[in-house]
């Protein structure tokens, strides 16, 4: 009897097309017989009753694929939408929404002018960015600083470099404003992919002291675009992806989130007597306990290009076609796709691009290779802790075969 399985080792299993069909073509056969010397019904495709069993066999396998699809939507690894954030709500998450693009910008004027948070600048096609820096920013002895503006329209903005150049709030000692690089790209609504990536690093959400603990609780704050936590327990200095750590510390390099909860997150996830290393001070002022201050270093990494280029076993390609692999490379980089986003403090290989490639185009892939800012290309890419990667379409180069 064809029938729907609740196997408790490989979950639901369906019975065939086929099997339903012989299954219930031989119970309508029997039904119609009124005596063993009758003739069987005749239940072919071609005739009438075999298209009516057609017809039942096909609302029955739509039935068994709806009950498919409920079944996998208790399973983390295939849940998708609303059924995913059901899921993720028993581990405490909420899906995160659209986060705006971050850019370093070095602002330039009279020493000791200070830059509020919330001043506005704006780039060149007319995008208006907030600073969100929650200290401020004071011009130094050099007559510039660096600092940190996101864009005040959420999403998957691109800003290239040196497009931020116009200071729409006007400040008495603050001249000019510019990007040195491209900006950290924004993003939509958090994909399944990444919550459900979210959920495997919220087991170590309750925990403190370990830096999976401390690094999956400043991935959840607001406005965190990218965060990678290293520890040196030793003794000495250590260097991990090109960043000195001192002895008994830890590295925080993030990317977005407000400063003030950055460090309160620290303080609450850190084991006391360890250490911070980093440029950059955040602080968090604990008003429960005589509003005692703790100031903790991390670093703020700065901007640098992704380069991807892309050879292909051809002469050319139409312009629609070469849209198409550039902006799904960018995507893929972007975490868009079926790969994780392209974070900092991590290896980047040149063969996560195939797929995405491939999907845009039926052009054979002669090579793909990586490199970050002006490095030289190759199958693969450190990104350093205080690097965050950037992408845009300039950074994607495609390279065809000349004719012979």
């Amino acid at each position: 009897m064809a029938q729907i399985i609740f196997n408790p080792l490989v979950g639901v299993e369906l019975p065939s097309t086929q099997e339903i069909r012989s299954d219930l073509g031989s119970r309508i056969q029997q039904a119609f017989q009124t005596s063993p010397t009758d003739p069987l019904l005749n239940i072919e495709p071609s005739s009438p009753m075999g298209q009516v069993l057609d017809l039942i066999v096909a609302e029955i396998e739509a039935k068994n694929s709806e009950i498919l699809f409920l079944s996998n939507m208790v399973n983390p690894d295939l849940a998708t939408g609303k059924f995913l954030d059901a899921l993720a709500a028993l581990y405490g998450l909420d899906r995160k929404i659209s986060e705006p693009t971050v850019v370093n910008c070095v602002l330039t004027g009279l020493k000791g002018t200070v830059i509020p948070y919330g001043a506005i600048a704006q780039d060149s096609l007319g995008n208006q960015y907030r600073h969100s820096a929650a200290a401020g920013a004071r011009i130094g002895d050099t007559g510039s600083v660096t600092t940190t503006f996101t864009a005040i329209e959420h999403g998957p903005l691109e800003v290239a470099a040196g497009a931020v150049n116009r200071i729409v709030t006007t400040i008495a000692g603050w001249d000019t404003i510019n990007n040195p690089a491209a900006g950290v790209v924004g993003r939509d609504e958090e994909t399944d992919a990444e919550l459900r990536n979210r959920m495997v690093e919220s087991y170590a959400v309750n925990a403190t002291g370990y830096v999976e603990a401390i690094e999956a609780n400043l991935a959840a704050l607001e406005g965190v675009l990218d965060v990678r936590v290293l520890e040196n327990p030793t003794n000495a200095v250590i260097t991990q992806f090109g960043v000195s750590i001192n002895p008994h510390s830890i590295l925080v390099a993030i990317v977005g989130g407000e400063d003030e909860q950055i460090a309160q997150t620290i303080y609450q996830r850190k084991d006391a007597g360890c250490g911070t290393t980093g440029t950059y001070q955040v602080s968090f002022t604990d008003s429960r306990f005589y509003n005692a201050t703790y100031v903790y270093n991390i670093v703020r990494p700065q901007n640098q290009a992704l380069n991807v280029k892309i050879e292909f076993f051809a002469t050319s390609m139409n312009p629609t076609e070469k849209n198409n692999v550039i902006q799904a490379v960018i995507n893929d980089v972007l975490g868009q796709g079926s790969n994780d986003r392209v974070s900092l403090a991590s290896t980047v290989y040149a063969s996560r691009f195939y797929a995405a490639i491939q999907s845009a185009t039926a052009v054979p892939v002669a090579s793909i290779q990586v490199a970050l800012g002006s490095g030289a290309f190759g199958s693969s890419v450190q990104i350093p802790a205080n690097v965050e990667p950037t992408i845009q379409e300039s950074d994607v180069s495609l390279v065809f075969q000349t004719g012979g």
